[in-house]
């Protein structure tokens, strides 16, 4: 340090430079002088500073993920029920209203409570109220919204739900969406799931995610419960 020091006291600074320096606490051997024969002037100090405090408050989404494996046997066996009954609901619908109960479930996240989803399909079709909301008129709004060709990817929405007909694969990296402090994505077999949460830490807790994730999980191979 005092070799630093040293450096620093040899260097040329202009007085004024030295004054700024002292009192913005930037040390003059970081500093790059754009003076005569490398002279440290005073703008070298104040350009300098701007950019450190840029970095020091820097508030860009944290990125963080979690994965799952579900079991889907008697999910699907329920859905095949229904169709076989005439009441076609999809997985889709499925997953929808286990993403809108798992968000009002957990107490950590009280902000996500009642938050609205977004389904990614051929465009984001964004879903509020999903517990108030039985599987029909959850199915009847998705239908409807897809038939009349609605891009709502600019509505808030606290998650992002994509579905991938991949079996066999196991999503390990996804990007956040612009507005979306949750995204779930979930490549879908015959009988599992593989599930990958991606979540900004700076908005959403570890826990709050992890608890979501379980709860999720807990609805889909528990799928009755999904009725009510």
């Amino acid at each position: 340090m005092a070799d630093a020091a040293l450096r620093s006291l040899r260097r040329a600074v202009s007085p004024y430079a030295r004054k700024l320096a002292r009192e913005r606490g930037i040390a003059l051997d970081v500093l790059r002088g754009s003076g005569p024969s490398g002279r440290i002037v005073a703008a070298d100090v104040t350009d300098f500073a701007p950019v450190a405090a840029a970095q020091r408050h820097s508030t860009g989404p944290q990125a963080s993920a979690l994965g799952a494996t579900v079991e889907l046997g008697t999910l699907q066996h329920l859905v095949s029920g229904f169709t076989e009954a005439g009441t076609p609901f999809a997985l889709e619908d499925m997953m929808l209203r286990a993403a809108g109960c798992a968000l009002d479930d957990v107490p950590a996240a009280s902000h996500l409570e009642g938050a609205p989803v977004a389904l990614e399909a051929e465009s984001q079709l964004v879903f509020s109220d999903i517990r108030k909301s039985s599987l029909a008129p959850l199915r009847a709004r998705r239908l409807a919204a897809s038939a009349a060709g609605k891009d709502q990817s600019q509505m808030p929405a606290a998650l992002s739900l994509r579905l991938l007909q991949a079996s066999g694969i196991r999503p390990v990296m996804m990007p956040l969406l612009s507005g979306r402090p949750l995204r779930l994505v979930l490549a879908i077999g015959d009988d599992v799931a593989e599930a990958l949460l991606v979540f900004d830490a700076a908005t959403v807790d570890e826990d709050a995610a992890s608890e979501f994730l379980v709860r999720f999980k807990a609805y889909l191979e528990v799928p009755l419960r999904l009725l009510a």
